[in-house]
């Protein structure tokens, strides 16, 4: 079977399988009435992690973000997470589009993964159109995408 942006050809709850890390730190409002961190703070995480991913790569490539939306958010909870905690999100890219690239995230307590993400994003033109990649922001990504820095 051949890996797709929803099968990475890694594991995403590996630590070892990030080389960007962005920290947060769990609020107390982050939690439900069973005590644990609810699942739409988990999507509060997620997207910390990728907005200092993008904006990382960004710079790396030293070009402007532009519009950038995302159009796809898979999450799959796989352990528990409570107050207080300070989280570390990992973001990588797993394919480059078009218009489009897919980040892989995992939001770690320790070397726990609590959770993991798919995200697709799109470049945005200035009519709010997709738009393609500008080719500074392509070959970071890819770079990412390689593991390269």
């Amino acid at each position: 079977m051949s890996a797709t942006a929803e099968q990475p050809a890694f594991d995403l709850a590996d630590p070892a399988a990030y080389s960007f890390f962005q920290r947060e730190n769990v609020r107390f409002s982050d939690t439900d009435m069973v005590g644990h961190v609810n699942n739409v703070a988990h999507v509060a995480l997620v997207e910390a992690g990728r907005l200092a991913f993008a904006f990382d790569a960004a710079e790396r490539a030293g070009v402007e973000t532009g519009l950038v939306t995302f159009v796809r958010l898979e999450i799959d909870f796989r352990d528990d997470l409570y107050y207080p905690a300070a989280v570390r999100i990992g973001a990588r890219v797993l394919r480059v589009g078009n218009s489009s690239f897919t980040v892989g995230i995992g939001v770690f307590d320790g070397d726990r993964c609590v959770s993991t993400s798919v995200n697709v994003l799109v470049h945005l033109g200035d009519d709010r159109r997709p738009a393609p990649l500008p080719d500074a922001m392509r070959s970071a990504l890819e770079r990412s995408r390689l593991g390269q820095p």
